[in-house]
């Protein structure tokens, strides 16, 4: 039986895989889980998150990497999550990596079922290019989460009505929303080079309204998963857990400001 999850973000350049990734390793956090990270490529975008909780490590491509990651996941079997975050760029070389040492196959035999986190934009390439793609090489084999990522405007023209849309929809495809965070904000964010909790938190270099904002921001998307059981399954928020944290449990007292100027969206 498949009871743990291996969460790949994956999609087109600048569509928010990153922000995606740190904010689940946030709620894995919050919920305790037992993780292991990685990243591909050679830039590491979670490295505000190398601490005593997380050892973040690099995913390549080869035999080599495969046998390391298998043994490390049979070796500690109370791993629950496994989370890695993809370029865009590397789903060719992700799709040959499977091919050369059976990922999917081999994961399924240590109880891990792949869930392939897709952010997306109003770009084309988001769907016909980098959706289309994995849908077809991995089919049934993989469950999908598609992220509506309205920073870039909440129409979706190239995936709405899509046949990509349907088909993923028939899989059992799940989608989600990121609300919009106004830019200057999360810029703001981005240059604390915090993880996203310590950033909220009073001695931030946040100010309190912007501290607010934020912190409305990330419990919005965490409280959309953890109130929807399809969603904490693909995420591996429901291995053997009789509940899940939620924003009315956290810790923070910031006030509930709500961000009432809305601006234009602008492209990472």
């Amino acid at each position: 039986m498949l009871i743990k999850r291996f969460v790949i973000t994956v999609g087109d350049a600048r569509v928010g895989k990153s922000t995606i990734s740190r904010l689940l390793l946030e709620l894995y956090l919050k919920n305790q889980l037992n993780v292991r990270v990685f990243y591909h490529g050679h830039r590491n975008k979670l490295s505000m998150y190398q601490t005593s909780c997380f050892d973040i490590n690099q995913l390549g491509f080869s035999r080599g990497d495969s046998d390391r990651l298998l043994l490390d996941l049979e070796m500690f079997p109370k791993i629950e999550v496994v989370l890695t975050d993809m370029p865009g760029q590397n789903l060719p070389e992700f799709k040959f990596f499977d091919q050369d040492v059976s990922l999917v196959e081999n994961l399924n035999c240590l109880g891990y079922r792949i869930t392939f986190l897709h952010p997306i934009s109003h770009r084309k390439d988001c769907v016909e290019e980098y959706l289309q793609d994995l849908y077809q090489y991995f089919g049934n084999q993989v469950d999908y989460v598609i992220i509506k990522n309205y920073y870039f405007g909440e129409q979706f023209c190239y995936y709405d009505g899509n046949q990509f849309q349907a088909a993923l929809k028939k899989l059992n495809g799940l989608e989600l929303v990121l609300d919009k965070l106004h830019n200057d904000f999360y810029q703001l964010l981005e240059d604390t080079g915090l993880p996203y909790a310590q950033a909220v938190k009073t001695d931030s270099p946040l100010n309190t309204l912007q501290r607010s904002i934020i912190f409305n921001w990330i419990e919005n998307f965490h409280n959309s998963i953890v109130s929807n059981g399809i969603a904490s399954n693909y995420l591996g928020l429901m291995t053997n857990r009789a509940e899940l944290v939620t924003a009315g449990a956290n810790a923070h007292t910031l006030s509930n400001l709500d961000l009432i100027e809305q601006t234009e969206s602008e492209e990472w």
